[in-house]
């Protein structure tokens, strides 16, 4: 076994670093293929990019992450803690483990922020195109904490970064996600907003944490696409909601919802495993397993 530390700067939604450390059985990608991560991020409002024109948060889909036009330094997320955090989990969503990107805030401090689960690496020096957006606000929702809390999450979906795959660790499937934080009517839905949804899985009332779904939530970003707050993934034999997983992973999650077809499940733990501690709290990382 192999482990290596990483170091997020700016991650924590109320402040601070983050430092974890990732723990790999044998080289990455060579057995199952779902992700260990941490949500904490308590808010994706102002992400929009209005089909990617660079706006007033300085980010841009047309262009990379890396690039001064991909991530400006001198206005939008950049000049902010909050605005940091955002771009932290974007490029941790966006970016694989292996590539860090390095920008710098208006008063010209820098910052370095490392990829993690590699579900747009085009997104690095070039643009960030349908999927890619629908893959990264995937994952972005998925890792929401309206509390602000670090919470363990399983992670899988179809993207071949993630796969699917379970751990025992984590048995009470919470839902699914999926949208698109980035464009305005994306889909077809209302050109006032930017679309962003769940969906209840099987087991997401089940030792529910403060701030995730099935707990106590404050004005999550996001609604359930099939109308109650905690209506199912699955719906019933008749009316069938979300396409499950190719076998034989079936089990797993969701390869689609709703006409989305980039879709993120988490599941959860039995015992709820949190860190409240304020800026500087130590977190567990991810782990290939």
């Amino acid at each position: 076994m192999r482990t290596r530390c990483v170091t997020w700067l700016g991650v924590m939604a109320i402040g601070g670093a983050l430092a974890g450390c990732a723990e790999m059985d044998g080289d990455v990608g060579e057995s199952d293929d779902a992700l260990m991560a941490e949500n904490g991020l308590s808010t994706v409002n102002g992400l929009s990019t209005r089909n990617g024109v660079t706006s007033v948060n300085g980010l841009s889909t047309r262009n990379g992450l890396s690039t001064r036009n991909g991530l400006e330094s001198a206005s939008g997320l950049m000049t902010t803690e909050m605005g940091r955090t955002q771009v932290s989990y974007i490029v941790r969503c966006a970016l694989p483990s292996n590539v860090s990107i390095t920008k710098q805030d208006q008063t010209g401090k820098s910052y370095t922020f490392q990829g993690l689960l590699g579900l747009a690496p085009q997104w690095e020096t070039g643009a960030c195109d349908t999927n890619c957006e629908e893959r990264v606000s995937a994952c972005l929702l998925a890792h929401v904490n309206t509390a602000g809390i670090h919470v363990p999450l399983w992670i899988v979906g179809q993207m071949s970064s993630v796969g699917w795959g379970q751990d025992p660790e984590f048995p009470n499937q919470e839902g699914a996600f999926f949208g698109n934080v980035f464009t305005y009517g994306a889909h077809g839905t209302d050109q006032n907003a930017v679309p962003m949804y769940y969906c209840a899985g099987a087991k997401y009332s089940l030792n529910a944490p403060q701030g995730r779904i099935g707990g106590t939530q404050t004005n999550p970003p996001y609604v359930n696409a099939y109308g109650s707050a905690n209506a199912s993934c699955t719906g019933t034999t008749q009316l069938p909601r979300c396409n499950v997983a190719d076998y034989p992973s079936q089990a797993d999650g969701f390869k689609a919802c709703n006409g989305w077809n980039n879709v993120i499940t988490v599941w959860r733990q039995n015992i709820v495993t949190t860190s409240t501690a304020p800026s500087g709290g130590v977190g567990r990382g991810y782990r290939w397993k």
